[in-house]
């Protein structure tokens, strides 16, 4: 008997010992699970130089030459808010509190997150094969353009928990099959991208600081937009497509140009007008994003430019982009107010960041 409860003891503190052991390991687990988040913002985009046209639903890579700038309210409330984490088990999404499905498709932030995991993983020493990636992300009074922030907003995200070893560039071409246009919101301020052959690059041209003395009136109109892939599939088989693509380019260079002179009311013209390029090229094809009552504000735009100076932009979405000097809002806000269903007072933002 005195035996038996000598062994019972040996075998007790055996167990014990190796519960001991365990705990740290387990602490130093957990603690690695806590401490690998990240929180990032990211801003909504509009096109200057719009973008019709891509290689393919996979790549999505731009046929010619964009540009556009980041966006935010007056009171920097218009974003998206998103957090990855680590966590055990499948990865999980959820956008404003509804879950994603996964999907390892392109267009996933799944496959981005699970492309950069093994080297966020190694940073943090996690080995453990049944922790991945997971992300939610909160949309806030976006008009237009928020894939590009959701895609962004997990860019940097990805570029804070890498340590700063990814850059931009090499970040772009993954966001990109997100969402057409997301390196907008990675750059923030005034980008273009460029598309010369097969070679594919955004730079930043002007901060947001730059267009300080300007708002944009975003004017929404309560109507169904037109999915994005509508317009690319169609607008390619125009006869004057080749004509796009040489004028995207020239555009771009003019922008450059009109940046370096710090020439903001030149770009927002420069807009303007390639609205109506566009529009009319995708009209042409059968594509029609601008409905009667946009069309209304537009006209009354031009009426208005023959004595203030103003401005419009006209994306793929159901909304108009007015463009106006800060010094003038109070005169010409009361006379666009009724013209749309809702108003919302628009700042250029900055790039994506973590919080």
């Amino acid at each position: 008997m005195e035996l038996y409860l000598v062994s019972l003891i040996t075998v007790m503190e055996v167990l014990w010992a190796k519960f001991l052991i365990m705990i740290p390991l387990t602490c130093r687990l957990t603690s690695e699970i806590s401490s690998l988040t990240s929180e990032s913002v990211a801003y909504p985009t509009i096109g200057v130089i719009l973008l019709g046209g891509i290689s393919d639903r996979t790549r999505r890579n731009p046929l010619h030459t964009s540009a556009g700038f980041a966006y935010t309210g007056l009171d920097y409330d218009i974003d998206v808010h998103t957090r990855i984490y680590a966590a055990r088990g499948q990865p999980t999404g959820s956008i404003n509190g509804e879950p994603v499905k996964f999907s390892q498709s392109n267009r996933s932030p799944f496959h981005v997150l699970n492309k950069y995991e093994p080297l966020i993983f190694r940073k943090f020493g996690i080995t453990d094969d049944e922790i991945t990636l997971s992300f939610s992300s909160t949309n806030r009074k976006i008009l237009s353009g928020s894939s590009d922030a959701g895609a962004a907003a997990i860019g940097a995200g990805i570029q804070s928990l890498s340590g700063g070893t990814i850059s931009h560039k090499d970040l772009e071409s993954d966001l990109r099959a997100i969402s057409e246009s997301a390196a907008r919101s990675l750059y923030g301020g005034l980008s273009v991208t460029w598309v010369n052959g097969g070679e594919i690059s955004t730079e930043r041209i002007l901060g947001p600081e730059a267009f300080n003395d300007y708002v944009i009136v975003g004017c929404r109109f309560n109507v169904p937009r037109n999915p994005s892939d509508r317009i690319h599939e169609n607008v390619v088989h125009s006869p004057d497509y080749n004509r796009r693509i040489e004028s995207t380019r020239e555009k771009g260079s003019a922008l450059v140009k009109l940046a370096e002179d710090r020439d903001i009311e030149g770009i927002f013209e420069l807009a303007h007008h390639d609205t109506d390029e566009y529009h009319a090229l995708i009209e042409s094809v059968g594509v029609h994003v601008i409905t009667e009552r946009m069309r209304a504000l537009m006209v009354w735009v031009n009426e208005m430019r023959k004595e203030n100076w103003l401005t419009y932009i006209v994306t793929g979405g159901s909304n108009v982009f007015v463009a106006v000097r800060k010094k003038d809002l109070a005169h010409i806000l009361p006379m666009i107010s009724g013209k749309c269903d809702e108003i919302d007072l628009l700042r250029v933002s900055g790039e994506a960041h973590t919080v």
